[in-house]
């Protein structure tokens, strides 16, 4: 970690402990203090005073030990930041974390290329009820996540001459030359889930959800590993398959080499095939092969699909908790039961699509698709566009899920704030 780093750490730890919230090891709770200095991490780069565990998981389901020692002072501190942010992002959110007011224009054309995940349908339900709430006109395509389907969804896109493109999840290189095209023709690009930069370029004028933000969900998740875990022994399932999936797994293993240096750890990779599949029982088998394993961490809340049953059907239920991102209701409904799951990474996604729409009445009125403030517990050098895009995040568990059959909502009552700053 740089000594601006460390400079920035400290100050937060004092905090911390001025007000009582001495956390002496992973698994202890804790709360984050009101200081001004923006608490610290590892770097992606590898830059960071413990270095990150080396992994060598294998397709096929393997696990590696990665456990990593790490100096008793800064055990001690990564452990209280990562208390210190577990509590921050246990609290709800109640505003816009976005509310600079903008006029929309009725009339406004929006073309949504949509990916085939179920996230996209939930975020396509946002984004037309805010496109009909603004008096836009809106049209879209599905594809199912490959390089034709993708291309041939942004040439309906390009025929339709929409005033802006909405797209999310799929490398640039699968529409590069329609993005060239619509570039020349002055058609802005709204984009989510790359693995790049807020404001990238290259024909892309925003990306909501960017690779920093991917990389935070990983030590958030990592963090409540550490905090929460009793063992200390804890398992991660990675879905590579994504290229923002393995910025999560960058971002949970570089953290948990802070958080918690003398834990076990091992990581796993699937594929997308072995969701619903082989997965369900490799978990089994990895609960049955470490009796001391306590936590499992899953890449993406789709992942779960059979999951829960297959541990309860093996009599291993009452062995680990889990926690995921982005998951959906199936995940909520798993928390709400107590079913294996036990806290998500929430991403709201209908929320989402409304945000997607203010960006793109932003960037048509020329003023840029505006960016959010990163919370203090949030910032992590060499990481600067985390939480840039607008979207509430919050860890969610039992007691902070109101309906577990229904989307959750990130902010109750977003709609009638974002037409409420689109009256200008």
């Amino acid at each position: 970690m740089s000594t601006r780093g460390h400079t920035r750490q400290r100050r937060l730890l004092a905090a911390v402990v001025g007000l009582g919230l001495v956390v002496a090891a992973c698994g202890s709770d804790g709360a984050t203090g009101d200081d001004t200095s923006p608490a610290t991490s590892a770097a992606a780069d590898g830059t960071g005073d413990e270095a990150a565990p080396e992994t060598t998981a294998a397709a096929d389901g393997e696990t590696t030990d990665t456990t990593t020692a790490g100096e008793d002072g800064a055990a001690s501190d990564g452990a209280a930041l990562a208390a210190a942010r577990v509590d921050a992002f246990r609290q709800p959110v109640t505003e816009l974390p976005l509310s600079a007011p903008i006029a929309i224009e009725p009339g406004t054309k929006v073309f949504y290329v949509q990916c085939g995940v179920s996230a996209c349908s939930e975020i396509a339900v946002g984004v037309e009820a805010a496109a009909k709430a603004g008096g836009w006109e809106y049209e879209t395509a599905s594809h199912q996540d490959t390089p034709d389907t993708v291309a041939s969804a942004f040439d309906a896109a390009i025929a339709a001459q929409p005033d802006v493109v909405l797209t999310s999840g799929n490398p640039r290189e699968w529409f590069e030359s329609q993005l060239a095209t619509l570039e020349e023709q002055g058609i802005p690009v709204v984009a989510w889930s790359l693995p790049e930069s807020y404001e990238p370029g290259g024909g892309i004028e925003v990306n909501l959800l960017t690779g920093d933000d991917y990389y935070f969900y990983g030590v958030l998740m990592a963090d409540y590993a550490a905090v929460t875990s009793e063992t200390g022994n804890i398992l991660f399932v990675g879905l590579p398959t994504f290229p923002v999936l393995s910025i999560v797994q960058e971002g949970f293993e570089a953290e948990m080499a802070e958080a918690c240096p003398d834990c076990t750890v091992d990581v796993t990779e699937v594929a997308v095939t072995d969701i619903g599949t082989n997965l369900p029982g490799s978990i089994v088998s990895a609960l049955q092969a470490n009796p001391d394993l306590d936590m499992i961490v899953y890449a993406f809340g789709g992942m779960m699909f059979g999951v829960p049953e297959a541990i309860e059907a093996a009599g291993l239920g009452d062995q680990a908790v889990a926690i995921s991102q982005a998951g959906g209701p199936m995940n909520f409904g798993f928390i709400a039961d107590g079913n294996h799951q036990v806290a998500e990474i929430a991403l709201a996604s209908e929320l989402f699509g409304w945000r997607a729409i203010d960006a793109a009445a932003r960037i048509l009125a020329g003023e840029g698709p505006g960016r959010a403030d990163t919370p203090e517990l949030a910032m992590i050098d060499g990481h600067p566009d985390i939480l840039s895009g607008g979207s509430p995040l919050q860890i969610l568990e039992a007691d902070s899920i109101a309906d577990p059959t229904v989307l959750w909502p990130g902010v109750v009552g977003f709609q009638d704030l974002f037409t409420a700053l689109w009256a200008g």
